[in-house]
């Protein structure tokens, strides 16, 4: 026997794939509201995978050559990371709360 959660996603027609670019054309109201925060979520979580790896890199040059970054640069990075990953969470939770309210 399925539960609810899974019925209803097979009843709404569109799956979201939370890492992968969700098209929102031809989906109503709520889909397409779901599908361009998954999107936005994604383009957040890649950016910030992307500074990560620049920090790495950057760190690795520490010791041959001289870093692309200083510490006040590497320390502004690592703010904005801290950021945008912090406002996603928000983000997070305030969907999550949402589809809860919505069951109720």
């Amino acid at each position: 026997m399925a539960d609810s959660s899974s019925s209803t996603a097979q009843t709404t027609g569109a799956e979201f794939k939370p890492f992968a670019w969700n098209p929102v054309h031809g989906l109503d109201h709520e889909e397409r509201r779901r599908a361009l925060f998954l999107n936005d979520a994604r383009d957040v979580i890649d950016g910030a995978h992307t500074l990560m790896q620049l920090l790495a890199w950057d760190e690795g040059r520490r010791d041959a050559t001289q870093p692309l970054l200083d510490d006040a640069h590497r320390a502004s990075i690592q703010r904005l990371l801290i950021a945008s990953l912090g406002m996603l969470h928000a983000g997070i939770e305030g969907q999550c709360e949402a589809l809860d309210v919505a069951r109720m």
